[in-house]
C-alpha cells in the first residue's frame, strides 16, 4: 500500500476527509469528499513533496525557553530558537508576540508575515513563507468550487489572497504541569488554517458531541474559519467553521516531550481602507457587509482565552 493510500485509509477510518493539492486543484480520496469536508469544517491534506518542517518543530519545542542554556558550554549559550518571551504585543502590535495563558495549558507565540524575516530564524521564516503559499493555494482551490463569482474573491475574502491579507504563524506549547484545560473551545476567525499537529488531543464538535482528530503522518489539517462560514452561509455551497478544542494534557513525568502544534492562519486585511469588514454573499444580490473584521477578531480572541466563555460567535 502506498503512503498516500495508507493515509487516506487512516483518515477514512476516523470518518474524516483526505485530499491532495495537485496543479492548483484539490483531489479528495472519497467521491463526495469535498462536500463532506465543507460540512465537517476541516479535512486532512497531504503535505507537498519535499516538505521540511524541522525549523517549525524546533521552534515549537524551544520558543518559550530562556535564551541561554545553563547546562551548555558558553559557546552554545545562544540558541536562535529560544528566548522569545521577550517579544510582546508592545513591540509587535496587537495579538502578536508571546502569551502565557492562565485559563489554558498553552503558552503561545503569534507573528504576522511582516515580521517573519526580522524575528524568526532564517530557516523558520522560509518555512513560514512556504506554509503561507500552500495555505493560499488551498484557499483558491476551495473558492474555485464554491458558489461565489471569481470577480468577488478579493473583496469578499478581505483581500486575504493578496499581500494585504493577514497571514500569521502561531505556535502552541502545552504545559502538562498546569492544572487547566488544554485549549478552549473556539472557531478560527478567518478563512483557512493549515495546522501542524502530531500528537493526540485535538477534538472537533459534530452535532453536539466531541470527536478526536488523530494525527495522520505526512499531512496537515485544514480548518475552515468564521469568515468563510459567514461569506457562504446563504449560497448553494455553505462552508462550516469547525468548533474545536484541545483536551487537558496529563503530566508525562518526563517520559515524552510536551505536546506542541503550530498553524498558518489566513485572515482578512486589518486595514479598514482595504477591507471594511466581513461580507456575506447572497446569490442574485451580491456582497453584503456584515461586521467589521477587527472588532470581530478582538471578540473571538478575547472569548477564546477567558475562563468563562468560548471563542464562538
Amino acid at each position: 500500500m502506498s503512503t498516500a493510500a495508507g493515509h487516506s485509509r487512516t483518515a477514512a477510518l476516523q470518518g474524516w476527509q483526505m485530499a491532495e493539492l495537485r496543479d492548483g486543484e484539490l483531489h479528495f480520496a472519497a467521491e463526495d469528499g469535498f462536500r463532506r469536508a465543507l460540512k465537517d469544517g476541516f479535512f486532512y491534506v497531504q503535505q507537498p513533496a519535499g516538505t521540511d518542517l524541522s525549523a517549525g518543530d524546533r521552534f515549537a519545542r524551544s520558543f518559550y525557553l530562556a535564551a541561554e542554556d545553563p547546562a551548555g558550554p558558553a559557546a552554545e549559550h545562544t540558541d536562535p530558537y529560544r528566548g522569545y518571551r521577550r517579544w510582546t504585543s508592545e513591540q509587535l502590535g496587537p495579538h502578536q508576540g508571546y502569551f502565557c495563558r492562565e485559563a489554558d495549558q498553552t503558552e503561545q507565540f503569534f507573528l504576522e508575515s511582516a515580521w517573519w524575516n526580522q524575528v524568526y530564524p532564517a530557516a523558520l521564516a522560509r518555512q513560514a513563507e512556504r506554509m503561507r503559499d500552500f495555505a493560499l493555494d488551498i484557499q483558491r482551490a476551495v473558492l474555485a468550487r464554491l458558489d461565489l463569482p471569481r470577480a468577488l474573491w478579493d473583496q469578499g475574502t478581505g483581500h486575504s489572497l493578496t499581500p494585504h491579507g493577514t497571514h500569521t504563524l502561531t505556535f502552541n506549547h502545552f504545559r502538562p504541569e498546569v492544572a487547566a484545560r488544554g485549549l478552549n473551545i473556539h472557531k478560527d476567525s478567518g478563512w483557512v488554517t493549515v495546522l501542524r499537529s502530531i500528537e493526540r488531543g485535538l477534538e472537533v464538535d459534530r452535532d453536539g458531541e466531541w470527536h478526536p482528530i488523530d494525527p495522520v503522518p505526512g499531512t496537515f489539517i485544514v480548518n475552515f474559519g468564521c469568515a468563510i462560514e459567514i461569506l457562504t452561509r446563504r449560497t448553494a455551497t455553505p462552508v462550516a467553521a469547525v468548533a474545536h478544542r484541545v483536551v487537558r494534557q496529563p503530566p508525562g513525568g518526563g517520559a515524552k516531550p510536551d505536546r506542541f502544534s503550530y498553524a498558518l492562519f489566513v485572515d482578512s486585511s486589518l486595514d479598514e481602507s482595504v477591507c471594511p469588514g466581513l461580507f456575506a454573499y447572497e446569490p442574485g444580490s451580491g456582497l453584503r457587509l456584515r461586521s467589521g473584521f477587527g472588532t470581530f477578531l478582538d471578540d473571538i480572541l478575547d472569548n477564546t482565552y477567558r475562563e468563562d466563555t468560548s471563542g464562538l460567535y
